[in-house]
């Protein structure tokens, strides 16, 4: 079984060593292991558990809501992983059609070739999207 230090950990999965020593202190990331130094050395189990929380971090998922949903005595890691995919590809169906539309706005405005619709100018941008800039500009 392969264990890894904080430094190597934190170079493996693209964080900061500090983010690491920040999980730990919160209780969200805890190794498994400590050397007799008090080094601390994770484990497979901790991996996964820190891919979990990068994934909810990329899903804007507060540390707190994480840690909550991470500890809940029903959580599977399976289902949760198959949760990640869907939102994933949900967003990067949108990002799609959101390139689309950059893209032949900039044809437009370049080549006049392609006139757009005032409606096509916002396509991609979802009414989720729009309710929550009009709560940011209350």
């Amino acid at each position: 079984m392969r264990e890894y230090t904080i430094s190597q950990l934190a170079h493996l999965a693209g964080v900061s060593v500090r983010t690491l020593h920040h999980y730990d202190q919160i209780g969200l990331l805890v190794p498994q292991t400590r050397t007799a130094a008090g080094y601390r050395l994770y484990q497979q189990a901790d991996l996964l558990r820190l891919q979990q929380i990068l994934l909810y971090r990329e899903m804007d998922v507060p540390l707190a809501e994480i840690q909550r949903l991470l500890d809940e005595p029903g959580f599977d890691p399976l289902t949760a992983l198959d949760e990640h995919r869907q939102c994933l590809s949900a967003r990067i169906e949108r990002l799609q059609r959101l390139l689309v539309t950059v893209e032949r706005t900039i044809e437009q405005l370049e080549e006049d070739k392609m006139p757009l619709t005032d409606k096509e100018l916002y396509e991609g941008l979802t009414p989720e999207q729009a309710e929550q800039y009009e709560r940011e500009a209350r």
